[in-house]
């Protein structure tokens, strides 16, 4: 009896024992479980499903881990070839690393060919019986080291200094990452699809201030091939003129200093003729800057662009002409004391007369800006914008649509302006363009639609 309550004892100490080193297990697998050597979050992979390879054969793409990389690995097939372009291990700790690698070059002299691709990247993690986690990454590698062809379909005869022209060519390459033209000196047009894949057209500008004008169209595939076209146009030079103003003290005390006042930066500036540099030269650069912003966007055309002569202001006459450069003096011609350029053209008629929008659009601008005074900007489309300065009344806001022969506001002597007048601006792509092409009809039908009308023929739609 008394050795079955001993036995019956140790039984229940043996229980508690197991249930205690159970526990003890059970409590120990939970806090391994919860180390962070034993994540569970696969490897980060970051490349495109489609990779396109160029002539130097180079790929690159990025991985990650929370916790440790381990190893990578990049297989490509086609068909029955394989090969292993990558299989190594990382360094201890790293938790991210930018993968670059070249093709082999019996792989890059296929030139266009098509291989699929595998990456596969392994975590230092305990987790998977020690074995980590793992990702795949497949995708499509294209081989293309052929730059893209260019060819122009049409363009405008001639393009003036200071004015427009318009461009119609066509890429030839599958994988088009993008296409412009380059006028030189870091300036560049957009250039957006139209009517077939593959054709793109652009307004350019040569700039009234800019001596060379070497334009080619620039076109580069994914792979980083690039193709360079020159543009083969006719350069008309234009002189631009200059103009002396007499800077009088009660133009600087009226206006100036009206504007002045404005502003904080120049409200306090004591020195009257430091005050008229202020405005005429810093403020206007200001002004412009947003005027440029404004005027950079290049909105698609659709199947035809509704193009008409822009005539803003009915009866009216030129009081100041376009690229001038306006030399201000302080009561001696040779005491020149500022300098600026006139980017518009400059049309009177009436007080308070009635402006016009002669093509439709959009207004992305309708504001007080500075030395232009109320000023209101369209979007005709293309890259092409109207800009409208010291105006009484503006009778349309920003994001409004506007048709031809619509009043948009009525002129006056709001901002630097001593007479009720109209600042007239053209600009293509935030560039100030000569205003009186766009107000010739026949510059109109000569540069601008009957390139359209070649191009559409040539395309296969007249």
């Amino acid at each position: 009896m008394r050795r079955a309550r001993v036995r019956s004892k140790r039984k229940r100490g043996s229980a508690l024992y197991i249930g205690i080193l159970f526990l003890l297990l059970l409590a120990g697998a939970a806090f391994l479980y919860t180390l962070p050597q034993f994540e569970k979050t696969p490897p980060q992979i970051v490349a495109d499903s489609n990779i396109v390879v160029g002539a130097d054969g180079s790929i690159d793409f990025q991985i990650s881990d929370n916790y440790a990389l381990k190893r990578v690995e990049l297989l490509i097939k086609n068909g029955d070839k394989k090969r292993v372009l990558l299989d190594k291990p990382l360094a201890e700790g790293l938790k991210v690393s930018a993968i670059h690698l070249k093709l082999p070059k019996e792989i890059v002299a296929t030139k266009n060919g098509e291989w699929s691709y595998e990456i596969v990247v392994t975590d230092r993690s305990l987790w998977n019986f020690f074995l980590g986690n793992r990702s795949h990454k497949k995708g499509v590698l294209y081989i293309d080291s052929v730059a893209p062809q260019i060819r122009v379909i049409a363009k405008s005869p001639a393009i003036l200094k200071g004015g427009s022209a318009l461009v119609i060519y066509k890429v030839d390459e599958e994988h088009l990452k993008e296409s412009y033209i380059d006028i030189g000196q870091g300036r560049v047009f957009k250039a957006i699809p139209y009517k077939k894949e593959g054709v793109y057209v652009s307004l350019i500008a040569w700039p009234f201030n800019q001596e060379q004008f070497t334009p080619k169209i620039i076109a580069v595939d994914s792979a980083g091939n690039r193709a360079s076209l020159p543009l083969s146009i006719r350069r008309n030079l234009k002189r631009y003129r200059v103009s002396y103003i007499a800077a009088r003290d009660s133009f600087i005390d009226g206006k100036i200093a009206e504007l002045a006042s404005e502003y904080p930066q120049y409200a306090n500036i004591k020195d009257r003729l430091e005050r008229l540099r202020a405005i005429n030269e810093e403020l206007r650069l200001i002004n412009e800057k947003l005027i440029h912003q404004y005027t950079k966007a290049v909105t698609p055309i659709g199947q035809k662009w509704e193009v008409h002569r822009l005539y803003p202001l009915h009866r009216a006459k030129r009081v100041s002409d376009f690229g001038v450069k306006r030399y201000y003096y302080y009561k001696r011609r040779e005491n020149i004391v500022s300098t600026s350029y006139h980017l518009g053209y400059d049309l009177a008629s009436i007080k308070h007369d009635k402006i016009y929008s002669s093509m439709p659009g959009v207004v992305v601008y309708a504001a007080p800006n500075g030395i232009y005074g109320n000023m209101i900007i369209i979007d005709h489309g293309l890259g092409l914008f109207t800009l409208y300065g010291h105006t009484s009344q503006m009778r349309f806001k920003a994001n409004e649509s506007v048709t031809a022969d619509e009043v948009i506001g009525l002129t006056g002597k709001s901002g630097l302006a001593l007479g009720d007048h109209l600042h007239f601006g053209v600009l293509v792509q935030g560039i100030e363009v000569y205003p009186l092409e766009w107000m010739n009809k026949k510059w109109i039908n000569d540069y601008i639609l009957s390139v359209f009308q070649k191009a559409d023929i040539k395309l296969g739609y007249n």
